[in-house]
C-alpha cells in the first residue's frame, strides 16, 4: 500500500513539473557559425546549438524527422503529457511554455491523419464508420443542401469538424471561468488554443479506447458499420467529451471536482440556450410578421436570453465571492430583477395563449 501511495505521490509530482533542466555549464565555446564566443548550450548571435558541427547518426535522424515538422519539439512528449496531465500541460503553454510543446494546430492535423491512416489500415471496416471512403452524393435543396454538405465535409475532416464543437465552448468558458484561482482572466484566443488541445486529446483517446474496443471484440457483438455498432460508437464519444473536459478544466482553472463540473453545466446550458436562440431567430425569419406566433417566439427568444444571463450573474457573483464584501442582496439584485421579468413574460404569454407552457415546443411542429 505505501508503495502505490508513493507512485501516487511521484505521479502527481511529475503532473505538476515534468520538466527538469539541467544547469548551464561555465565552459566557453566558439560558434561554428558566426564565429561568437559564449557560455551556454546556444550562440546568443545566431541561436545554433553547441553541439552542431560534427554529423552523427542522431543528426540524420533529427534531419528526417524536420521534414515532417518533427524535428525541433517531441510530438511523442507533447502527446504524452496530453494524455495524463493535459490541464497542467495546457496551462504551461497559454502561460508561455512554448518551446517544451509540440504547435498545438500541427500537433491536432498530425494527429487526426495518423489516427484516420493507422485507422484505415489496421481496421479497415471499423474506422470506416466514422470516415466512409466512398463519397455519398447530395441530392437535397435548400437549406437542407448546406446542412449535408458541411456535414459531409466534416465526415472528412475530423479535425475540424471536433475542433468546431468544442469551439463552441470557448466564449462561454470565458465568461464562466474568468475568475479562477489558476489561470484566471484568460484570453479568448488563449481559448481557442485550450479547445485545439481538447480536440486533439478527444481524437487521441478516441483513437486508442475504440482500437481497444475492436481488440476486445466489440465488433463480435455488433457488426462493424452496421447501426447498431454506429450507434455504439457515437454514444462511446458523447460519453468520453464530458471526462475528458472536466479532467481538462479542473487541472486548468484550479476548481475541485464539484466545482468544475457544476460551471460546466452552466458552458452547457449557454450554449443550448444559445443554439435554441439561433433556431428561434431562423424560425421567426419563416413566418408572418403579424401573426400571434411570431409574437410567441420573440417573447420565447427573450426568455432564453434572460434566462442565461441571470445563470452567467449568479455564477460570476459566487466566482468573485461577491457576497464576501456587498453582503448577498446587492451582487443577485440584476439576477432577481431579471427574473422577475422572465415570470412577467411567462404570464403574459400564459395569458395570450392558454396551456402555451404545458406545450412549450410544440409551435416548432406548427
Amino acid at each position: 500500500m505505501s508503495s502505490i501511495r508513493e507512485l501516487h505521490k511521484r505521479f502527481k509530482a511529475w503532473q505538476n513539473s515534468p520538466q527538469r533542466f539541467s544547469p548551464l555549464d561555465s565552459e566557453s565555446h566558439r560558434c561554428l557559425n558566426c564565429d561568437q564566443e559564449y557560455t551556454g548550450r546556444f550562440c546568443p548571435r545566431c541561436g545554433q546549438k553547441t553541439s552542431a558541427g560534427r554529423i552523427t547518426w542522431d543528426t540524420v535522424r533529427k534531419g528526417m524527422l524536420d521534414i515532417f515538422g518533427l524535428g525541433s519539439r517531441s510530438l511523442p512528449s507533447s502527446l504524452w503529457q496530453l494524455m495524463w496531465r493535459p490541464g497542467y500541460f495546457i496551462s504551461d503553454y497559454i502561460n508561455g511554455k512554448w518551446q517544451s510543446s509540440f504547435p498545438p494546430i500541427k500537433m491536432l492535423v498530425l494527429v487526426t491523419v495518423f489516427v484516420v491512416l493507422i485507422g484505415r489500415i489496421i481496421y479497415p471496416d471499423y474506422w470506416n464508420v466514422m470516415v466512409d471512403e466512398e463519397s455519398m452524393p447530395i441530392t437535397s435543396t435548400g437549406w437542407q443542401y448546406y446542412i449535408d454538405y458541411v456535414s459531409l465535409w466534416m465526415n472528412y475532416h475530423l479535425e475540424w469538424a471536433f475542433l468546431f464543437v468544442f469551439s463552441l465552448m470557448i466564449l462561454p468558458t470565458w465568461l464562466v471561468f474568468r475568475h479562477s484561482p489558476r489561470n484566471p482572466r484568460h484570453t479568448l484566443p488563449q481559448g481557442f488554443f485550450i479547445q485545439v488541445f481538447a480536440t486533439t486529446q478527444f481524437i487521441l483517446w478516441l483513437f486508442l479506447l475504440s482500437s481497444c474496443a475492436k481488440l476486445m471484440g466489440v465488433d463480435s457483438v455488433c457488426s462493424a458499420g452496421s447501426s447498431q455498432y454506429e450507434d455504439l460508437a457515437v454514444v462511446g464519444s458523447l460519453c468520453l467529451i464530458p471526462v475528458i473536459v472536466v479532467v481538462d478544466y479542473r487541472q486548468l482553472f484550479g476548481y475541485g471536482w464539484w466545482g468544475t463540473v457544476w460551471r460546466l453545466m452552466v458552458v452547457v446550458v449557454s450554449i443550448v440556450v444559445a443554439a435554441d436562440l439561433l433556431a428561434t431567430l431562423v424560425m421567426i425569419n419563416k413566418i408572418d410578421v403579424n401573426s400571434l406566433r411570431m409574437l410567441k417566439l420573440v417573447l420565447f427568444a427573450s426568455i432564453l436570453v434572460l434566462f442565461a444571463i441571470v445563470l452567467l450573474l449568479v455564477t460570476d457573483a459566487i466566482n468573485r465571492r461577491l457576497w464576501s464584501v456587498k453582503g448577498w442582496l446587492r451582487p443577485l439584485m440584476a439576477p432577481l430583477v431579471l427574473v422577475c421579468i422572465v415570470v412577467i413574460l411567462g404570464i403574459y404569454i400564459e395569458t395570450i395563449d392558454r396551456g402555451f407552457w404545458v406545450g412549450l415546443f410544440s409551435f416548432w411542429d406548427e
